[in-house]
């Protein structure tokens, strides 16, 4: 038979009591939740909101307070379960997927309210019966050992035998145990821990038959996370309910109802307590004096509604998959976990749990941890999580990894799985993880401090920095993943082969930096460049024989398959291939790929692509004085600007169009007869961005000596062009001469626009477009391993 949606999942709208007050129940946080970490505004919120359903009780018996959905499994094989004695489990766990905030929250008002009102009933009775004649206290005593009776269900069960009978509601994967006996009995978890500390004062002192005593539990030393806040939460709790018992106004929630309108209005009374109170008891509620009886009233009001009338919908999922589908379909309130989080206790099964405290594959996990943690909870941390799978997946097994959490999840959990039996396949797979996070974390930071963790600090060298600051401004995250093939080498290289592999891994970036300028900068389009890269990480579509780039292949053997290869020459080689090859780059050589790009509207196509194409045509070039206005190659060394330094400095060298974009008079009517023609690469130039204010939409006569200034050889030399042209041809700009001297630098790419004396026409920007092409295609086919003429 077909499946249906009731075999995958059911949901219920229950009760706080009907929800947590079921017989052999027991409710199991799995490993990967969240500390507990509700604020104290929350914790308002929830009282407030609690208070404002029994005040509207009075007005309609259909009042409830609803909290939202709690997503379950009911674990039946008890497969969650880590650890347990089997036999001793309860007869029916529910893991809590999502809700588990709230669940603590309720938990912790339900214990709070069970003592507030146990201290108040022996503060009336002082544990002895009331007269049965007096019917309103004898209500009063027997309706409090009800409520107390029930608020206690919701929190722990008394197991029938056994030296540690006592059995926490909720309790947390690894911190917590279900046992019957000592010392097999763990309850360390902070919520655990507070309802099993005072549930056995509650016993305890019963048995014994003294004066309760207040119960402020305090946080212990070095629990961890979530300890502290499950604490403080408990102590505001309790302060509100000792002022509402007191009948004390607190402005930030309303208040109880007053005892009249328990003691006149019937309505009120069934939908609260079931049935109606007697004469006597109302009678006595009409004159009852501020006290111990009021305040137990008062909490007995709070209490039943608490219980009756605060309800979730329990939704149970068939298993962790389906009930994180669900989740994620129902975007309930609270934080969705991330499939680092989710991925992590299994990590921790299958190292075993007494194991994993001082293992390897620890630290490895802590590494990610600590990069994820750098991120807030909600989308800055799913964004990340997200884009550090997608590079992993990339990098392991050549995967394309969907943005969706489920699809994050059953690769996390799938992958590792066929890796967990083998210690040293488990370790190679977190390791590579781990590499995949530091790499992201430190390499592809954006900022000045790049650095590759694990390896010595001249491996970040100057290409290195200025290729992946080049990635990065592109937004090209593709590359990640090879780059971390390169890097996972590099730490793992023996002492006599680091240095060479290294090097290695500077050349890998280098080409794929060269790859990537050579192809987008010759089409209008990313050209789907992404697939060429995936083609190599799986070793699909080879032009040359190489291997897959990826650690491993998905889901398989291993058996029959082609080793990862990582190997820069080979990369070069494949690199080189695809680019030429007709059915992907379709560039054949030089004057080809000079043809195709010459006709790109650059500057429109991306302006991270454009500032590279020019940074590297400029590249130690010098003035062509035969050809004015243009540049050709210098000596090594004569004008570096292809460096981390020339691509930084965006301030002193931005894009700029030398016949402005539209034409305010002064130029070829030519230019915008094609819009185009404006944004190809032989009209644009980099110049100092507080320039721009005074180039603007000058003419060309103007345009060119303020071109000669800021290139010029000296300050002298730019002090005396600004100079000439105000003297002798009347020419000012809008900055002063000293701000532009002082904005001047040595640029022969400026310097040689100057000596252009005829004007700027489409055809001489497609001449320039031609020659700087050709100048910045020389610079980095070498980087492919290629030749040029």
């Amino acid at each position: 038979m077909p499946t249906e949606a009731k075999d995958i999942f059911e949901a219920t709208s229950k009760s706080l009591r009907e929800l947590l007050s079921e017989n052999g129940l027991g409710l199991y946080l799995p490993p990967y939740q969240r500390p507990y970490g509700w604020s104290k505004d929350k914790v308002e919120k929830l009282i407030d909101d609690t208070l404002h359903g029994l005040k509207h009780l009075g007005q309609s018996n259909d009042s409830f307070t609803f909290l939202g959905t709690v997503i379950t499994i009911h674990d039946t094989n008890h497969v969650t379960i880590q650890p347990m004695v089997r036999n001793e489990v309860p007869a029916k766990v529910l893991t809590v997927i999502d809700g588990q905030q709230r669940l603590s929250s309720l938990i912790l008002l339900t214990v709070s309210l069970h003592s507030q009102i146990r201290l108040r009933h022996w503060q009336l009775f002082k544990g002895k019966q009331p007269d049965q004649d007096d019917v309103a206290l004898t209500f009063l005593h027997e309706q409090t050992l009800y409520l107390m009776k029930q608020l206690g269900s919701t929190f722990y069960e008394t197991q029938p035998y056994g030296d540690s009978p006592l059995y926490p509601r909720l309790i947390r994967a690894f911190d917590d145990q279900w046992a019957r006996k000592v010392p097999q009995a763990i309850y360390h978890s902070p919520i655990a821990n507070l309802i099993f500390t005072y549930s056995k004062r509650v016993e305890d002192e019963a048995a014994a038959k003294v004066k309760p005593t207040d119960f402020r539990p305090k946080a212990r030393d070095g629990v961890g996370e979530g300890e502290p806040d499950l604490v403080k939460r408990f102590a505001e709790m309790r302060t509100i309910l000792v002022d509402l018992a007191k009948d004390k106004f607190r402005e930030e929630v309303e208040g109880l109802p007053d005892l009249s309108v328990l003691a006149k209005n019937k309505q009120f009374q069934r939908a609260l307590l079931n049935h109606e109170l007697s004469d006597e008891v109302v009678e006595y509620l009409d004159g009852i004096e501020d006290g111990p009886a009021a305040e137990l009233f008062r909490l007995v009001m709070l209490a039943s509604y608490v219980l009756n009338r605060i309800a979730l919908t329990v939704v149970k999922g068939k298993d962790e998959d389906y009930a994180f589908t669900i989740f994620e379909s129902l975007n309930t309130t609270g934080e969705p976990l991330t499939a680092f989080e989710t991925f992590r206790p299994r990590v921790v099964m299958a190292e075993g749990l007494a194991e994993y405290q001082d293992s390897v594959a620890r630290k490895y996990m802590d590494g990610v941890a600590e990069y994820l943690s750098t991120f807030t909870v909600g989308d800055q941390l799913q964004n990340a999580t997200r884009d550090l799978l997608i590079s992993f997946a990339l990098a392991e097994t050549g995967s394309k990894l969907s943005k969706r959490l489920a699809d994050q999840r059953a690769y996390m959990k799938d992958e590792f799985e066929r890796h967990s039996k083998e210690p040293a396949t488990r370790e190679a797979f977190l390791s590579h993880f781990v590499n995949t996070a530091n790499f992201i974390s430190e390499a592809w930071a954006p900022n000045e401090q790049r650095q590759f963790p694990g390896l010595p600090a001249n491996a970040t060298t100057d290409s290195v920095r200025l290729c992946v600051a080049f990635f990065k401004k592109l937004n090209h995250s593709i590359v990640i993943a090879p780059m971390v093939r390169f890097y996972s080498e590099a730490l793992a290289a023996s002492p006599e082969t680091k240095n060479e592999v290294i090097a290695s891994l500077e050349a890998a970036m280098k080409a794929m930096a060269a790859f990537t300028v050579l192809w987008r900068a010759s089409r209008r389009t990313t050209g789907n460049i992404d697939r060429e890269y995936r083609d190599m990480m799986t070793g699909l579509n080879s032009l040359t024989g190489m291997g897959p780039l990826a650690r491993t292949q998905k889901n398989s053997s291993g058996v029959g398959q082609a080793a990862p290869v990582v190997d820069v020459e080979a990369l070069r080689a494949e690199l080189r291939a695809r680019l030429e090859s007709a059915e992907h780059g379709d560039v054949k050589g030089e004057s080809n790929w000079v043809t195709q790009a010459s006709t790109v509207p650059l500057y429109t196509t991306s302006a991270p692509l454009t500032r590279f194409v020019l940074l590297a045509a400029y590249h130690d070039t010098v003035e062509d004085t035969a050809q004015p206005g243009l540049i050709r190659a210098g000596k090594e060394d004569s004008g570096p600007c292809l460096t981390y330094q020339g691509w930084a400095d965006e301030a002193h060298l931005t894009v700029e169009h030398v016949a402005p974009q539209s034409n305010t008079g002064g130029w070829s009517q030519d230019f915008y007869a094609e819009k185009e023609l404006v944004h190809r690469v032989g009209n644009l130039v980099l110049v100092p961005q507080a320039a721009n204010s005074s180039l603007s939409y000058r003419p060309w006569a103007e345009k060119r000596i303020l071109y000669a200034a800021l290139g010029a050889r000296s300050i002298e030399d730019a002090r005396a062009a600004l100079e000439e042209a105000a003297l002798q041809k009347g020419i000012t700009f809008q900055q002063s001469t000293e701000d532009l001297v002082h904005l001047s630098k040595h640029m022969p790419h400026l310097l040689s626009l100057g000596t252009k004396t005829e004007d700027w026409d489409p055809e001489f920007a497609a001449r320039r477009s031609e020659q700087l092409l050709r100048l910045c295609y020389r610079r980095l086919m070498p980087w492919l391993g290629g030749t040029t003429p």
